[in-house]
């Protein structure tokens, strides 16, 4: 199957997107260990911010830009599309984490939390974006139907 990803004209840096990813893993795993909701909440603003409003505006986009710039890597800019559509997909899943965590229904909590671990650990070490192949897939289909 081949896949379609249509260009936008808003851009990322897909270093500074697997370095998200990382963070965001990291910021999950925390959040089992600790049961700190406010590790959640802060995660879903920020995929809110990255998905919804612009990424460059997002915190840990900031501080992955500045890792990057440390090490004097260059970016690799590519089509922000798939990218944003992700955030958003992470913003629905740590959000529905934070409600079950209030709830207290841990179990759905930490399913949900493994899962999402799981797609930002992906992207992060093997650039495999979960989020962008359901992206490709959707707008397969949007095409087909056309």
């Amino acid at each position: 199957m081949s896949e379609v990803c249509p260009i936008s004209f808003k851009q990322v840096d897909e270093k500074a997107a697997r370095i998200n990813a990382l963070l965001s893993a990291i910021s999950v795993a925390l959040f089992i260990v600790t049961s700190y909701k406010l590790l959640i909440a802060f995660l879903a603003i920020d995929f809110f911010i990255r998905g919804f409003i612009d990424p460059l505006y997002s915190f840990y986009t900031g501080l992955s830009k500045s890792l990057l710039r440390i090490t004097n890597n260059k970016p690799k800019l590519i089509d922000g599309s798939p990218k944003i559509f992700a955030a958003k997909l992470g913003f629905i899943m740590s959000s529905l984490i934070l409600v079950f965590a209030v709830l207290n229904f841990q179990a759905i909590s930490i399913i949900l939390s493994t899962m999402l671990i799981l797609f930002a650990s992906l992207e992060g070490i093997f650039s495999y974006c979960v989020g962008c192949k359901i992206y490709s897939y959707i707008e397969k289909l949007k095409k087909n139907q056309s």
